[in-house]
């Protein structure tokens, strides 16, 4: 049976990530799908049970803004501040994250030769 690598498994995690971030950026933050803020907030737990605390945060903080940013009836140009710089900073985590799953494959390809 084949079994994922670990860094197979963490290059899919960002790769769902960074699609859901993708969708987010496409959707803009006024008008964000439902099965958008369901995924961030999977993934935001799926981060914590991986020891993402950090992630985890980002991911579910942004969730929370979003989803309640759909239920006021005037826009407050500082949550929609706070959701840009969350998304800011998970888009940078993810970057950081793919780079480190890649150097790991790497450091591993090169320790079993």
């Amino acid at each position: 049976m084949f079994s994922k690598s670990k860094e197979d498994f963490f290059e899919e995690f960002f790769s769902d990530i960074n699609s859901i971030l993708e969708d987010l950026c496409q959707s803009g933050f006024h008008t964000v799908h439902d099965s958008t803020l369901r995924e961030l907030e999977e993934k935001g737990k799926d981060a914590a049970e991986y020891g993402m605390q950090h992630l985890s945060r980002l991911l579910l903080a942004l969730q929370k803004e979003l989803s309640e940013s759909r239920h006021r009836v005037s826009a407050d140009k500082n949550k929609y501040s706070l959701c840009a710089e969350y998304y800011t900073e998970l888009t940078a985590y993810v970057e950081r994250g793919r780079e480190k799953t890649a150097y790991d494959r790497g450091k591993n390809y090169y320790l079993t030769i």
